[in-house]
């Protein structure tokens, strides 16, 4: 026996794939559900490839799809979603759920540390799901950053989408509550849902007005349309984002300096003369990271620590020339 054959239980119907070795006496087999099930070497028999064909076992019907189909289907529960499903108490199974009526080419991989490296690609139909890998929960502190690019495909004519792409870095007091159904899988499991906000319907005259807005037509009102921020920001992960507890600690001082970035430009573009970025005190990274960008700006007056009583320096006050 070997890596790749396919087996049947001796005193069971059980058939799969043998997967791996988990000792000498002990074989781990994906069965045709996806799950991973050991069972003892003596309990096996390889399933010869000429079987099929020497009884002549028809192949599963498959029933075809045509372009009414693609149009007027109607799935049962919308969504993309990661399912974590449990195999025992040491190990889960990550599966992809297409829970739409979209046809969703699709890549997964892992980013550790700057190091990518893929796991999974392929097509999912609708209402359909892609077993990615197994996991072990005694590993969670280890797990990589999951990495999952879509495309959004349907047969005729739809709205073009916007490809989605999310990076899952899980904190463990949130995966671990995030029990429920699976949708398609209909298997319990820690459940999260991809395309919240995400892989929406592309607007090009908004995309062009995004890019090109103008307050008139005319040459002599022919700059950009900018708005004024608050003279207060709050750059707490939580007050940017919903889905910060699946984001690593690089990703949201990314997000963090992002948004000082753009509004300290509004600020300068609609000509404030000072606004103030509530960083907090925490560890420091982001205020030393403002402060540094502050620096190397000319139109910035200076920029101080303040608001001591509310926020215990947590906050920068910046003027502006």
């Amino acid at each position: 026996m070997k890596v790749g054959d396919k087996v049947r239980t001796l005193h069971g119907n059980e058939e799969g794939t043998i997967v791996r070795f988990l000792d000498k006496n002990l074989i781990e087999i994906e069965i045709e559900d996806g799950f991973g099930i050991p069972v003892l070497k003596n309990e096996l028999v390889v399933v010869a490839s000429e079987e099929e064909d020497y009884f002549d076992r028809p192949e599963r019907p498959s029933k075809p799809r045509s372009m009414a189909d693609e149009s007027t289907a109607k799935p049962t529960q919308q969504g993309i979603y990661l399912a974590y499903v449990s195999i025992n108490d040491q190990q889960l199974s990550l599966h992809l759920v297409n829970a739409t009526d979209f046809e969703l080419p699709y890549s997964a991989g892992e980013d550790s540390k700057g190091n990518y490296q893929g796991i999974s690609a392929g097509v999912l139909a609708p209402q359909t799901t892609a077993k990615l890998k197994d996991v072990r929960v005694a590993e969670f502190d280890q797990w990589s950053t999951l990495v999952i690019q879509l495309l959004f495909h349907r047969t005729g004519y739809f709205t073009l989408r916007e490809p989605l792409q999310r990076r899952m870095n899980f904190k463990a007091n949130a995966f671990f509550k995030s029990k429920g159904t699976a949708p398609v899988l209909q298997k319990p499991a820690f459940v999260f849902r991809l395309d919240e906000q995400m892989g929406k319907p592309l607007d090009p005259d908004k995309l062009k007005e995004g890019m090109y807005a103008k307050q008139n037509t005319g040459p002599e009102t022919s700059t950009l349309r900018l708005e004024r921020p608050p003279r207060e920001v709050d750059l707490h992960i939580e007050k940017l984002t919903q889905q910060y507890d699946t984001m690593s600690n690089p990703e949201m001082l990314e997000l963090q300096l992002r948004t000082f970035e753009d509004k300290l430009d509004q600020a300068i573009a609609t000509g404030m003369d000072e606004i103030t970025f509530i960083h907090g005190v925490g560890s420091g990274v982001l205020r030393a990271a403002i402060h540094k960008k502050l620096s190397k700006i000319k139109n910035i007056q200076y920029f101080k620590d303040t608001m001591r009583d509310t926020f215990g320096y947590g906050a920068t006050l910046v003027r502006i020339k």
